[in-house]
């Protein structure tokens, strides 16, 4: 059986573009008006029409997970906290660290838990992250 070593750090880029953004209100059913009123956004007090917390997150998530394409992966449990708005167009750094790592007894898969945050190109923090995944061998349970 091959070993899969969770890697001790990553760090990973992307961009949510306006496209993306209508994309994914298009998806949701266009989801709270403060993400595609501008009028609405800035009486709320945002500088312009701010991304939806959930599709950071599912960014952020995605450019994690993209690295195991060829691994099964169960996403255990995610704790998040949105630190300031982001908003279409913006690119994003990840950065992540793993805290603990173990095999899971009688099961290919290994266990991890990682912390960090993504950033703005001001290189301010936007999302705190804390999540566990389990992630199995390829070739083990369907690889």
């Amino acid at each position: 059986m091959a070993i899969l070593l969770l890697p001790p750090r990553f760090s990973g880029a992307f961009a949510l573009s306006a496209a993306l953004h209508g994309d994914y209100l298009q998806a949701v059913g266009g989801g709270h008006p403060v993400h595609s009123s501008r009028d609405l956004a800035v009486r709320s007090g945002f500088a312009d029409v701010p991304l939806a917390g959930i599709h950071l997150l599912g960014a952020a998530m995605a450019a994690f997970t993209r690295q195991f394409a060829r691994n099964p992966i169960q996403l255990l449990k995610v704790d998040t906290k949105f630190v300031r708005p982001a908003y279409p167009g913006d690119e994003f750094e990840l950065e992540l660290a793993l805290l603990d790592s173990k095999p899971v007894a009688g099961t290919p898969f290994i266990a991890g838990r990682y912390q960090g945050h993504c950033t703005n190109v001001h290189r301010q923090k936007v999302l705190m992250l804390d999540f566990k995944v389990r992630v199995a061998v390829a070739g083990n349970g369907g690889g």
